[in-house]
């Protein structure tokens, strides 16, 4: 489904991504993980074409992107649906509204079709009765799956998350990430999560890309990460050990 060959992106005289070449396979879970800075979320903005790429090619469902002008990205655009770290929802507009606003933006539909696919979507991340509420009346952790619910809605082939559970307390943060792999199942998606947390990836990735400095130093299955000698990806297990242990007592 998508594929980065060869990709670099530099800032000035700083090259944050440094010829990384990796795939993804139709419908998997993919976590990208690293420390901050390393260019994860670089990786995603350069995937969706909100940064253009120094060179390398992403070829997303069969398409090379890279260099598209804005007006072709369109297209690539409605395939890709985006969960930011923050949930960005409009606070003057309820949740129905809210979760309706891409519905209205991009598509011809009827009140009737548009209430089905919010209703829908609120079902999936197991909101219901809060179509009217405004997002300073429901807890940040709902607001979270709002702005979830708000890209299921629009039924993207591909699903990108930025640090989805930051700033979510640890029985949220389990909540959301069951969420990624019900929701990625459920509708047959391919998901990259960016993040920090091996943890996470652990339980719920088909396969773990681990980046240092703009470059790939292990990937592979849950399985094969946690034989990995590689010192960033042992230090990323140690902690999620500690956390376990400490979520134990």
């Amino acid at each position: 489904m998508i594929e980065f060959i060869k990709l670099e992106k530099s800032f000035g005289s700083r090259k944050v991504l440094k010829g990384l070449s990796f795939k993804v396979g139709e419908g998997e879970i993919l976590f990208i993980l690293g420390t901050s800075g390393t260019g994860k979320s670089v990786l995603l903005k350069n995937l969706v074409g909100l940064l253009i790429p120094d060179a390398g090619e992403i070829w997303i469902d069969g398409q090379e992107t890279s260099r598209l002008t804005e007006l072709e990205y369109l297209e690539i655009r409605k395939k890709c649906g985006m969960v930011f770290q923050q949930p960005a929802l409009f606070d003057s507009l309820t949740v129905f509204e809210n979760v309706a606003f891409g519905l209205r933006k991009h598509y011809r539909l009827s009140e009737d079709q548009i209430k089905e696919k919010v209703g829908k979507a609120l079902s999936l991340v197991n909101l219901k009765g809060i179509e009217n509420k405004l997002p300073t009346q429901i807890s940040y952790g709902m607001q979270k799956r709002v702005s979830l619910a708000r890209t299921v809605a629009l039924e993207p082939k591909i699903l990108l998350f930025d640090e989805p559970t930051t700033g979510l307390d640890p029985v949220t943060t389990n909540a959301v990430n069951h969420l990624i792999l019900n929701l990625s199942r459920t509708l047959k998606t391919t998901s990259i999560v960016v993040s920090h947390d091996m943890q996470c990836a652990l339980e719920i990735a088909d396969r773990i890309v681990v980046l240092d400095q703009g470059q790939i130093v292990d990937q592979g299955t849950p399985a094969e990460l946690r034989k990995s000698k590689a010192p960033l990806v042992i230090d990323f297990l140690s902690e999620s050990l500690a956390i376990e242990a400490q979520n134990a007592k």
